[in-house]
């Protein structure tokens, strides 16, 4: 299964290992979410999770899907710690 980033990041938030519970959930967050498309996006995950025989190999991928979210989150962690960091040319002047 192939996910973008923002599926991702919705499995991510409000999936767990149990893939029933997974679908349910993102279902009922489609009956709450009030912006159109956020709605859209959810309900579209939650049809592509629903689909038959994803049941077999859901927590395996959850698990992965769980470690590559953490990664990415870690990355852009560094990513704005180092840009926060490169700004000394303001205290000790332009570089040689």
């Amino acid at each position: 299964m192939k996910l973008n980033i923002e599926e991702k990041k919705i499995l991510y938030a409000f999936g767990c290992r149990s893939h029933e519970n997974t679908v349910r959930r993102l279902k009922w967050v489609t009956a709450l979410t009030v912006d159109e498309k956020v709605k859209r996006r959810v309900l579209c995950l939650a049809r592509k999770l629903d689909d038959g025989g994803a049941g077999e190999w859901y927590p395996c991928f959850y698990h992965h899907l769980r470690l590559e979210m953490e990664g990415y989150f870690e990355a852009k962690k560094h990513i704005r710690m180092v840009e926060k960091s490169t700004d000394w040319e303001e205290f000790y002047g332009k570089a040689v």
